[in-house]
């Protein structure tokens, strides 16, 4: 499910943190067939929970059973604020991610509009495959404090770290 520029995670956040206390009750391992019965996804959304937890590091797949990598049981252990950290660090190396983050730091008032993700997604897709995956990154850029959004202004901003003193 890996595009040229790179994989786009294409489920949100709360699905994929479901799935994974699903896997973590299951002791860290479980068939995908019996999780796919157990949440009761059609399997399109299925497999775009399982890839953008494979994408973000937090599962891998082998012979049908789904289990987590090192990086994915640390952060179904952690609490939000290093769930944020890990996923930030991870998309940080995510192609769009990097595109958009370093876009956004040289732009005036470290803002753009939507429309900049929107031409970065279409090179690759078109039609509610892209509306779904810009929803999906943005979900994912909020949730680690990397972005936030204007939805009034249509507009991404590069999230300001407060300084620490």
């Amino acid at each position: 499910m890996d595009d040229e520029s790179g994989p786009y995670p294409r489920a949100g956040v709360s699905e994929v943190i479901g799935f994974l206390e699903i896997l973590d009750d299951e002791s860290g391992k479980i068939d995908a067939y019996k999780l796919g019965r157990n949440i009761n996804h059609h399997l399109e959304q299925l497999l775009s929970v399982l890839d953008t937890a494979r994408i973000l590091g937090l599962v891998e797949y082998e012979a049908g059973d789904v289990f987590f990598t090192p990086k994915g049981r640390h952060f179904i252990r952690s609490d939000q604020e290093e769930r944020k950290k890990i996923i930030a660090a991870t998309l940080a190396e995510l192609p769009v991610f990097r595109e958009l983050l370093s876009f956004l730091a040289t732009c005036e008032e470290h803002a753009t509009g939507i429309e900049y993700l929107d031409e970065l997604i279409a090179r690759d897709l078109t039609g509610e495959e892209a509306q779904n995956i810009k929803n999906a990154i943005l979900n994912w850029g909020r949730f680690a404090e990397l972005i936030w959004v204007d939805s009034d202004e249509r507009e991404i901003h590069l999230e300001e770290k407060e300084d620490e003193t």
